[in-house]
């Protein structure tokens, strides 16, 4: 599915559309790790050369969407203590006129795979619902950052790696009329670059996952107490 609009509205809202179909469709996707009996659980599937992964945490008690909040608005700081995988995240830019952040990402691949770069936007959709909040990260329309921020030292150091889409969805559990807790959602689709083995992606990718919405739990109860 291509973007051919330059307005960034149009980007936005087919991106935040994307994010909605893929979770929307990810009960069909094949079973790749299930986690905390059955609470967690990761989906992957392959498009050609490409894989998707998503992930799920059906009910976490004790926390609302809004506690989330914060390591959306500071992901550059609060994402590598979430994932080991992810070394850092370096803030790049503001585009205030388009409402996203340009970030770089410095990924740890294990030995003897190079590490990775990724270049691309933020964009944050905070109370989209009532407390249901979103994050997406994307490379559509990153030429001009990527021209302006991927160095020709860091082209010597790392192979490029590419964020087709990556998300964060965050929502209340309601029962009765009351939250009962927060489910989360998180999706990836890219390219890790070079030459990386089916089978190595198929074992890093969902663990990757799971990282990425097992530790955003920790993250935000260890930081509530």
């Amino acid at each position: 599915m291509s973007i051919t609009s330059d307005s960034n509205t149009d980007l936005l809202s087919n991106l935040e559309r994307k994010v909605e179909e893929l979770f929307e469709k990810s009960e069909t996707l094949p079973l790749s790790m299930s986690r905390d009996k059955g609470n967690i659980e990761v989906r992957t599937k392959w498009e050609g050369d490409k894989m998707i992964t998503v992930a799920q945490a059906k009910l976490v008690e004790n926390m609302k969407p809004s506690d989330v909040k914060p390591f959306f608005e500071n992901f550059t700081e609060a994402f590598p203590k979430v994932n080991p995988m992810c070394r850092n995240v370096v803030h790049l830019e503001n585009d205030t006129e388009q409402s996203r952040e340009a970030i770089k990402s410095i990924l740890k691949f294990p030995f003897p795979l190079d590490n990775r770069i990724m270049v691309h936007w933020k964009y944050l959709k905070m109370d989209r619902n009532p407390d249901e909040h979103m994050l997406i990260i994307s490379e559509e329309g990153n030429s001009d950052i990527m021209t302006k921020h991927f160095t020709d030292e860091e082209k010597k150091k790392y192979v490029l790696a590419r964020t087709f889409l990556c998300a964060y969805l965050v929502k209340p559990c309601i029962e009765n009329g009351k939250t009962i807790g927060t489910n989360i959602q998180y999706a990836f689709s890219g390219d890790v670059g070079g030459s990386v083995p089916k089978w190595v992606q198929n074992a890093v990718g969902p663990k990757t996952a799971f990282d990425s919405v097992k530790g955003l739990v920790n993250f935000v109860k260890g930081g509530a107490k």
